[in-house]
């Protein structure tokens, strides 16, 4: 008994300690460095907002690592394919605690005299290209992305990586010299010491790495577990870059002396690199470090932090009103609207004692029309089903964010989550479609076309459009390309998890019973009178979408230049908050447009629903075009334009799916809800 005490004391013991790990995401657990240790920046892809096309670090003439070019496997995932993002490890070394000056970049046999081989026409063109686009270094280190920012002024926003070079007139100069700041903050090597005794206890010791190396005593070369009087350990806090363009001669010794001037206008500052055939690059680096009062818990702080926090909040409380007064509107419609003409039929059947003499006015007239189907049910059915799966995968993801589970720390875990997400819940994609199948059509019959359907619609456009951009994107020598067998791997998991899930959804939902409508529906269709210009529907349709883009129009400013021009993107709780809102009013805009349209004696509300719900994605496409001209008017090309058009394209369409869902959902349950009622009654 005591041996089996000791057992599942142990196995208790490595619960809590992968538990323990598994809160930190990947890559982000705390990292703390002995004096002298040596650490290896890495480097991710080349990108601007003029052009939205990231390329590889090393397709640029840059000095490649002695070792080889490495690429980051823990960094690898669908998000990070997805988003271009290729992180690999980089000729940049620092000594901790050590100031160093005068490093040279270009280090081994194939680089003579510590310089970059003669640039060929080629190169400058493609260097010169970059400089004039604007293009950022983004370079990493502990996980942290570098920056031109003072990190301890407490900046207002910080955008990652620094300019490649800059343009005088028809001159370009590369910078070829950086000066880093390094931040760090003194510990007491807590996180290393306490996680290195716990494995030591668990009989693992030999197998901890710290920052990719074992932490051993420089003498004994054993694992270290406390440590020397006096001795200190540092975590990297901040990670900042001052770039510049200081021009040197291959093979002569380096002026350590020269610093980057304030401005290129500064009459003192040396004489810049110029980018020309056949010149040979000096690539140098200096290295300062200085202690903080930022901790590692809130070292991304500044990266993260979004302009305008009070603007969040009151674009919130803004769409509370909003949600409070529509909320007021449609209880007043509920409970006083429709009682009141319930309670008129009601009296004037007992008044009168016959049924048949009651005149019938508003919405009760279409009672027998109300539920005839809709014309291109298949196509209803799918993109209803559609529109389930993206609300269900978009609100899942997105509640995970907000709750800190996705950190941009962790690169790509976003779109590799909302990628996950989606596949699994296919199965209410086909659960959905084929339930809306079977009370369109009163029987399931043909509802495996229904299924096929809905797993191709969404998916397979999606699938045609990054295709298309693809053709184009792999003939620049993007890293935006997605690599061809990660290609042929989504359309594998696509035919493997989601068509199958979806037909799984569908058959359990062939097994539920078809649902009666609350009234018979008439052989001959009604008439439908001529609408009033409040009832018609392009006022409507237009109506419905204005409400609920205003609650989002804030949240979407912010959004999309987080997304277009390279800022870090991590309010998700207000983006949580703001959603909740806007499928709230969509929900209640939705009933209120829709009983407007059945007083109007209008019973195709079918379609005009669903229409009525994603008419937000009109006013969000008309910004999105508005934000092309305005925002990202220095867009170079017709590529990037292009992207742009089609990236875009692709989440309208994705709301408009989801909204229109949404806004069909609201309407079905309020118009059998009423006439359920009348039917009690």
């Amino acid at each position: 008994m005591a041996a089996a005490r000791r057992l599942l004391a142990v196995a208790a013991l490595l619960l809590l300690a992968g538990a323990a790990r598994a809160y930190y995401l990947p890559g982000t657990y705390p990292q703390e460095f002995l004096i002298g240790d040596v650490i290896q920046a890495e480097v991710n892809s080349l990108v601007s907002s003029e052009t939205e096309m990231p390329y590889e670090y090393y397709s640029m003439p840059f000095c490649k690592p002695p070792e080889g070019v490495h690429r980051s496997t823990s960094t690898i995932n669908p998000g990070t394919i997805l988003l271009g993002i290729r992180i690999e490890n980089s000729p940049y070394n620092f000594t901790m605690m050590t100031k160093q000056q005068g490093l040279t970049v270009c280090n081994g046999d194939q680089y003579p005299d510590h310089a970059y081989t003669a640039l060929t026409q080629k190169e400058v063109k493609r260097l010169q290209d970059r400089i004039k686009q604007q293009y950022r270094v983004r370079l990493i280190l502990d996980n942290l992305p570098i920056t031109t920012y003072d990190l301890e002024l407490d900046p207002e926003s910080v955008r990652p990586g620094f300019e490649v070079g800059y343009q005088v007139k028809d001159k370009y100069y590369v910078n070829n010299h950086l000066m880093f700041k390094i931040l760090v903050h003194e510990t007491n090597g807590q996180y290393t010491l306490g996680k290195r005794a716990s494995d030591a206890e668990l009989q693992a010791a030999a197998n901890i790495e710290a920052g990719g190396r074992k932490l051993l005593d420089a003498k004994t070369k054993q694992p270290v577990t406390q440590l020397q009087p006096g001795q200190k350990m540092f975590m990297i806090v901040g990670f900042e870059v001052v770039a510049c363009s200081i021009e040197r001669k291959p093979g002569e010794p380096i002026n350590k002396s020269l610093m980057c001037p304030q401005s290129i206008d500064d009459p003192n500052a040396p004489k810049p690199q110029d980018v020309k055939k056949g010149a040979q690059i000096v690539y140098t680096y200096d290295v300062y470090w200085d202690t903080s009062d930022i901790t590692w818990s809130s070292r991304w702080d500044a990266y993260l932090r979004m302009p305008g926090g009070k603007v969040h909040w009151f674009s919130i409380l803004n769409s509370l009103m909003v949600v409070v007064v529509m909320s007021c509107i449609v209880a007043m419609i509920m409970m006083r609207t429709i009682r009141r003409d319930l309670q008129r039929y009601e009296q004037l059947l007992v008044d009168g004692g016959q049924a048949q003499d009651v005149e019938e006015s508003g919405w009760k007239m279409v009672s027998g029309d109300v539920f005839r189907a809709p014309s291109s049910p298949l196509s209803l059915c799918v993109q209803v089903g559609s529109g389930v799966q993206i609300v269900a995968s978009g609100f899942i993801t997105l509640f995970f964010a907000a709750l800190g589970f996705l950190s941009p720390a962790s690169r790509g875990s976003l779109l590799t989550a909302a990628l996950v997400m989606y596949l699994l819940l296919s199965v209410a994609a086909g659960y959905s479609a084929v339930w809306l199948w079977g009370l369109v059509n009163r029987s399931y019959e043909g509802w495996f076309k229904v299924c096929w359907r809905v797993a191709c619609f969404f998916p397979g456009v999606t699938v045609a459009v990054m295709t298309c951009l693809n053709m184009f994107l792999w003939g620049t020598g993007s890293s935006g390309a997605i690599p061809l067998g990660f290609f042929f791997s989504i359309i594998f998991l696509w035919l493997l998890i989601s068509i199958p899930l979806s037909y799984s959804g569908g058959i359990l939902a062939a097994k539920q019973e078809i649902r009666q409508y609350p009234t018979r529906t008439n052989q001959i269709p009604r008439h439908i009178p001529p609408p009033h210009w409040a009832s018609h529907p392009l006022v409507l349709f237009f109506a419905a979408g204005l409400l609920p883009f205003g609650t989002i129009f804030v949240e979407l400013y912010f959004a999309m230049t987080s997304l277009w021009q390279g800022y870090f993107y991590y309010i998700f709780g207000f983006a949580f908050l703001v959603a909740i809102l806007t499928i709230i009013i969509t929900v209640e805009v939705s009933i209120v447009c829709t009983y407007v349209q059945l007083c109007a004696e209008d019973y195709l509300w079918w379609w005009r629903s669903y229409y009525r719900g994603g008419s937000i994605a009109v006013y969000v496409l008309v910004y999105s075009i508005g934000f092309l001209v305005n925002t990202l008017h220095k867009l170079t090309g017709l590529l990037p334009v292009v992207l742009y058009l089609s990236y875009m394209g692709l989440l309208v369409w994705c709301l408009f799916l989801a909204m229109g869902t949404i806004g069909f959902l609201s309407s079905f349950a309020f118009t059998y809800a009423i006439f359920n009622a009348s039917k009690s009654d």
